[in-house]
């Protein structure tokens, strides 16, 4: 005899509520005989809706209770039924099927070994799921789970050491005044991890990094046996910073980014400078791109070469930078009228801003290509006629990973969010190609697209919006590859260190003339 579908519906309900309470056992006993009720039944609209409702609920009490095999019963739920809830419910099946992944490749949170080469591919599938969510997902029709989902993705950037990437995400839920301690727990977990790699420990990142402890000992969503703990750290910290008084250290920071000019708080307020404190910060240490491979590095190899290669590549970026801001804020309308487009009435948006904006996607891919050729230089790898950011790593997948270096998974992961198969911006390449290759017009949001093999259309906020992600996608790329040579280079310091040469480099006079 089967149980009747509106007394499942109750039951499974009833399990929410066990879990909600953190009765677990009692919640995975009851999915396990609502399982086997729900299996009685043949395949309909309402036994798939259940059965979601209830792989969710397998995955929840299995993370709680460490229980693999649960967590594995909700994933083939939906793996099973993967084509149905995809086009039915999407955002939640990504979310959700997400959430049962990363249980497993984290063992419930347990897990104390970092990505690997080994194990990266699950999490960029991972990466993926949550990518997928974050582009469907509406803040004003569902906010909690749009600030859990971008917890949730930044936290695997922060495990695939993409630390620009994960603190941007982060510090966008903290903006939103986020009742949630994950966002600001996970930040401060991530800040140590990169202290911890970098050996980039300043005052202010200490600052930022109790932020986060004593956000969460104050937070009434934390158990109160964690809060000594907090406390603790906290007490810990707080020893080791000059100035006590956090409030008065915000104030000065508010001060200093406003003594800027506005092209530079606009860099630091959209994520776009190169510089490692201003990956946390916004004070006046950021008012310039500081980035460099001298930092704390002793070496015997030609580093100047390499910084030379560094100096080429923010250059680019600098333009980039200026490009993208001037079609943004700069009037163009003289200029537009002088250059006389014929009135064709194919609705193109044809400007000197929208010129900049194509300029900066191809020049976006031109830098990644070269931090391609700079990586080929380093480690020795490689080097052919088409050798580009997309696939250098194939080509030299055995050397790559062979070596213990996090950066190096970082920009693996970054090359797998580019891959026209199956990567969230694989459509990027599709387009810098059109650019280069076939004709793509840019059009108003309003236009019906209709696209063929030569001719691309994409609409103007979409473009515009895509651009700026891959700007900052860009400069991730441009930390981890510096990063990566940083930690080869430390890896490789000579043991002699006593008869080695301080080379001292200076900073460009750009009052110099040439």
């Amino acid at each position: 005899m089967k149980l009747e579908l509106k007394k499942i519906n109750e039951a499974i309900n009833a399990i929410s509520y066990s879990i909600d309470t953190e009765q677990y056992d009692e919640a995975l006993l009851g999915s396990e005989m609502i399982l086997n009720e729900l299996e009685k039944y043949e395949t309909s609209e309402s036994v798939l809706h259940l059965l979601f409702n209830l792989a969710g609920q397998f995955i929840d009490v299995g993370t709680s209770l460490r229980n693999k095999n649960a967590v594995s019963k909700g994933i083939k739920i939906l793996e099973t039924h993967s084509e149905y809830y995809e086009n039915q419910s999407n955002i939640n099946y990504y979310y959700n099927l997400a959430n049962g992944k990363i249980a497993l490749a984290n063992d419930c949170g347990y897990s104390e070994d970092d990505v690997n080469f080994k194990n990266i591919e699950l999490f960029n599938v991972i990466k993926n799921l949550y990518w997928k969510a974050y582009k469907l997902i509406k803040k004003e029709d569902n906010y909690v789970l749009y600030q859990q989902n971008i917890i949730n993705l930044a936290n695997v950037l922060k495990q695939q050491f993409r630390f620009s990437e994960a603190l941007q995400l982060y510090n966008s839920v903290i903006k939103e005044n986020t009742p949630y301690p994950q966002a600001w727990l996970n930040r401060t977990s991530c800040l140590e991890q990169f202290d911890q790699l970098l050996d980039h420990r300043t005052e202010k990142m200490i600052t930022e990094i109790i932020k986060g402890y004593k956000f969460a000992s104050e937070s009434p969503l934390i158990p109160k046996a964690w809060i000594p703990y907090y406390n603790h750290k906290i007490d810990y910290l707080t020893e080791q910073l000059n100035s006590k008084n956090l409030d008065l250290d915000e104030l000065e920071t508010s001060k200093e980014n406003s003594s800027m000019t506005e092209f530079r708080q606009w860099c630091i307020k959209e994520n776009l400078t190169l510089n490692i404190h201003g990956m946390y910060c916004p004070c006046i240490v950021n008012e310039r791109d500081t980035l460099t491979l001298f930092e704390n590095v002793v070496s015997s190899q030609n580093i100047l070469q390499y910084e030379q290669y560094l100096n080429r590549i923010k250059a680019e970026f600098s333009l980039v930078r200026v490009l993208y801001y001037e079609s943004k804020f700069t009037e163009s309308s003289k200029l537009d009228f002088e250059s006389c487009y014929s009135e064709l009435n194919e609705k193109e948006i044809i400007n000197i801003r929208s010129e900049k904006l194509r300029t900066c996607f191809r020049l976006c891919f031109s830098i990644l290509d070269k931090l391609a050729i700079f990586l080929c230089h380093y480690f020795l790898l490689k080097i052919e006629k088409n050798t580009a950011f997309n696939n250098f790593w194939h080509k030299n997948k055995s050397i790559l990973e062979s070596k213990d270096n996090f950066a190096l998974i970082a920009i693996n992961s970054l090359i797998y969010d580019l891959n026209e198969q199956n990567g969230q911006f694989g459509f990027y390449k599709k387009w810098r190609n059109s650019l280069e290759h076939h004709i793509l017009f840019l059009v108003p949001d309003s236009f019906e697209l209709s696209n063929d093999s030569t001719h691309t259309y994409v609409k103007i906020s979409e473009f515009a919006s895509s651009l700026l992600n891959l700007l900052q996608f860009t400069r991730s790329a441009i930390f981890s590859t510096v990063f990566s040579i940083v930690e080869d280079l430390r890896q490789k310091q000579p043991l002699d260190r006593e008869n080695t040469m301080e080379i001292k480099i200076h900073k460009k006079d750009f009052n110099q003339v040439y």
